[in-house]
């Protein structure tokens, strides 16, 4: 923890000069937290640290401990435990401002998450020319080497995107953009179902995903419709980004709400 007066103007009234060590320490929160993070501001917020820590180690042992004993490993890291870690945000936050960072959960997927988050990008992020992979550079061998975490696994998802699209993209027809004002050109479903088509025909949509329901039938008997069971019709209420289900049923359907 960083004590608020590392932003305390040296002189001045003493009363100003607490006020200004709080909004400037608030400023500098608000910039850390701005994503995608700046490295200089980052960096700052690590020497803060590293330098209060220093001064904690400094009392506790009766020997002078520097910000750069710590970076250098001749003395410890700050240590930051969460023991219901979740998906890990404060142990990655904690890591990302140079502190070792400690995280458990007992729920098996919050570890998975936190191994993920935490664990694998540090063993496996860098490319590594012993190692076997598909995104590196060939190796004495003839055969790709590793590549690095993120590129390999780009590699295999769009690997895996491909032969699904090709296996299920006929469940995914192409719809005409309502909001399309020009004339759209015939579809060619077998062309945008190949592993190597990524783009849509101008003037089309492409489903996403379905939403599914159950459905119970009205028991009124000249009714008999079919209801769908659906708490509430609300995709994305988040400000600047609402969107919500419309149920539209075909006239001839035994569907509440058809007409």
């Amino acid at each position: 923890m960083v004590p608020a007066d590392r932003f305390r103007p040296t002189n001045g009234d003493p009363d100003k000069r607490v006020s200004l060590g709080r909004a400037d320490a608030a400023n500098f929160v608000k910039r850390l937290c701005l994503y995608p993070g700046n490295p200089k501001v980052i960096a700052e917020a690590e020497q803060h640290i590293l330098e209060a820590h220093a001064e904690r180690l400094s009392r506790e042992t009766g020997k002078k401990v520097t910000a750069d004993d710590i970076a250098e490993g001749r003395a410890p890291r700050p240590k930051v435990l969460d023991m219901f870690a979740g998906g890990g945000a404060i142990p990655l936050e904690a890591l990302r401002l140079g502190c070792d960072a400690y995280a458990l959960d007992l729920n098996p997927v919050a570890h998975i998450i936190e191994l993920c988050t935490l664990v694998y990008p540090q063993k496996y992020g860098r490319p590594d020319p012993s190692a076997r992979g598909s995104t590196g550079p060939k190796g004495k061998d003839g055969k790709p080497t590793w590549g690095g975490l993120a590129d390999e696994v780009r590699y295999w998802g769009e690997w895996i995107l491909k032969r699904v699209k090709a296996e299920i993209g006929d469940l995914y027809p192409l719809i005409p953009d309502p909001e399309y004002k020009g004339k759209r050109p015939p579809i060619n479903t077998e062309l945008w179902k190949k592993e190597d088509s990524d783009e849509v025909p101008t003037g089309y949509m492409m489903p996403v995903a379905y939403l599914w329901t159950r459905t119970v039938t009205c028991k009124k008997p000249r009714c008999r419709k079919s209801v769908p069971l659906i708490k509430q019709t609300w995709l994305c209420r988040k400000r600047g980004r609402f969107a919500a289900l419309r149920v539209i049923a075909p006239t001839h359907a035994k569907m509440f709400g058809s007409g």
